[in-house]
């Protein structure tokens, strides 16, 4: 019994999925749009990373800046994005209401989270989940 007990909170943490999702938030609730990751890269540079997004399909496009300061535990400072969808192109503010960030002092960090995309009038109107995953070089 005692086992059992000890071993549900990994059984739980295993079951939780942390997939990618780009969603459309306003309206009636969230619809899922056909963008995919295309690159995630970024560099750190002491106790800053910053990292750019790009999320591509068909003729939409998406390209997400955040900055990151280092330290226990990591803190999303801003973020902006610029997008094409649907023939309209928007730039606005990226919020990150959970960030995931992995990396020690020689490692390459590794990203993900929740990051909110705004409108002009600063309301919501995306939503990224990016599972954590490790940052390329920039070109």
């Amino acid at each position: 019994m005692k086992l059992l007990i000890c071993l549900a909170p990994l059984l739980l943490l295993n079951c939780v999925k942390s997939e990618y999702r780009f969603e459309r938030i306003n309206g009636d609730g969230p619809v899922s749009l056909p963008l995919t990751l295309d690159r995630f890269d970024g560099v750190r540079d002491g106790a800053f990373v910053k990292a750019q997004a790009r999320f591509v399909g068909a003729t939409d496009s998406v390209t997400m800046d955040i900055n990151m300061y280092l330290r226990p535990p990591a803190e999303f400072q801003s973020g902006t994005y610029a997008a094409s969808i649907e023939g309209r192109n928007i730039t606005g503010a990226v919020e990150c209401p959970s960030l995931a960030f992995q990396g020690g002092q020689t490692a390459r960090p590794a990203v993900g989270g929740v990051f909110v995309l705004k409108d002009e009038q600063n309301r919501p109107i995306y939503r990224i989940t990016i599972p954590a995953r490790t940052l390329t070089p920039r070109p």
